[in-house]
């Protein structure tokens, strides 16, 4: 077997700043969110409508109260719209540090703005990159309420920057670039404008506001500082014509992104099982007692499935360990396709995988692993084995078969046994 045949793509990812999430496999495919999260105004708790409404209210009157002093500059405002515009148009995206967070010119020109032309202009330059991103080249169309939430967010949290900016002696009308003004006032645009949104979704999902904080917009940090870096140099180097200064920052960034990427490709190898691509035990044990430590907080349903593969020794004996690691690929790639993006599946150790499946009650889940345990054995009678490939599975719900992982593992492997057993019985019959 061959390293490229071996090498399996991986089902979750460490991003930028250590945020752990699931890698979407198919782009056209439509996993069911609702659980998680509601984008239709509609729908969202009123709470969530009123907060919402309030910042693109404030939004817009920031907004209307920078054109005042924000068009004294025309020409650099008109070019940096324009590139906001044509970067919008274009969806040019900068990996930075791992595959979770992207840096788009868009946010760049937000503080370039600040610096060059003060911060009434960069009010207006940031409520229009926000608008063309939502707007123009989307995979989906946004609803009005959240580009309008996302403009408001935006010139609220650099209307903020540049008061801060300011204050801190910074110059109103982009003269020059003071270096300690612009670091606290671009740390509190992205403090400012990740807080807004993790408390819309807090107020939409009913998760509380720490937790989404945590769970996301504090990992993208990275793509923030680099932002910020490039920001300033750029700034700069307009200012003072000092060009030079951009490609000797960009290479310093190079080597930080680089090392940065390799340190994650350690913490990936940390969590994931070579052979399947999937989650190995170490993650699947925290990411269980992190969704039960939710369910407990929030109310909720929590369900866990152990499925142990039948006759797999003999498949080693027979077949070699080459048709072992097939079937181990084959039972994995069944599994993991049939997810949710809230769910999870885990190679626990040998031919043993577990399944995580939040919001789902024991008679859903049972339905769903019986699809799975079917599923597995229909696409594998074409692959040759020595013996048919079947997986024994049980299952245990949060809170009727425990509260903690252990007791709810050890139902799930209990039962998973007696239907391994009882499978055998019938077999000899």
């Amino acid at each position: 077997m061959s390293t490229i045949e071996r090498a399996q793509p991986r089902h979750w990812q460490v991003h930028a700043g250590g945020k752990i999430a699931h890698i979407e496999r198919d782009p056209h495919s439509r996993r069911d969110l609702t659980a998680r999260r509601r984008t239709d105004a509609n729908k969202s708790p009123l709470g969530a409508r009123l907060y919402v409404a309030s910042v693109i209210a404030a939004g817009a009157a920031v907004i209307a109260g920078a054109f005042e002093t924000g068009l004294a500059q025309p020409f650099r405002l008109a070019a940096l719209l324009a590139v906001s515009l044509l970067a919008s148009l274009a969806k040019v995206e900068i990996a930075v540090l791992g595959s979770g967070a992207t840096l788009t010119p868009s946010h760049i020109t937000d503080l370039i703005a600040l610096v060059i032309c003060g911060p009434e202009a960069a009010v207006l330059v940031s409520g229009w990159s926000a608008w063309t991103q939502c707007t123009f080249r989307t995979k989906a169309r946004n609803p009005v309420h959240q580009t309008l939430f996302s403009v408001g967010a935006l010139a609220l949290s650099m209307s903020v920057a540049g008061l801060v900016y300011v204050l801190l002696g910074g110059p109103a009308d982009g003269t020059s670039l003071e270096i300690k003004p612009f670091a606290a006032a671009a740390t509190l645009f992205f403090l400012v404008n990740a807080g807004l949104i993790a408390g819309a979704v807090a107020l939409t999902v009913g998760d509380s506001f720490y937790g989404v904080w945590s769970d996301f917009f504090l990992s993208v940090w990275p793509s923030y500082l680099i932002g910020a870096g490039l920001s300033a140099v750029v700034a700069h180097g307009i200012q003072d014509q000092d060009y030079w200064l951009v490609p000797l920052l960009a290479a310093s960034l190079a080597i930080l992104h680089r090392n940065y990427q390799a340190c994650l490709a350690r913490m990936n190898d940390g969590i994931t099982d070579d052979l399947t691509g999937l989650p190995n035990k170490r993650f699947a044990v925290d990411y269980v007692e992190r969704e039960l430590a939710r369910v407990r907080r929030a109310g909720g349903r929590l369900t866990m499935a152990l499925l142990d593969m039948n006759d797999f020794k003999r498949i080693n004996d027979v077949g070699g360990h080459a048709a072992g690691d097939h079937a181990l690929r084959h039972v994995g790639h069944c599994l993991g396709r049939t997810l949710r993006a809230t769910d999870l599946c885990a190679r626990y150790g040998g031919d043993e995988f577990l399944i995580v499946l939040p919001g789902c009650a024991r008679t859903d889940a049972e339905r769903r692993i019986g699809d799975m345990q079917a599923e597995i054995t229909t696409t594998s009678r074409d692959m040759q084995f020595c013996t048919e490939l079947s997986v024994s599975a049980g299952v245990a719900a949060f809170p009727d078969d425990g509260t903690t992982f252990e007791a709810l593992f050890a139902a799930a492997d209990s039962r998973m046994y007696s239907a391994k057993f009882a499978g055998a019985a019938r077999n000899a019959v």
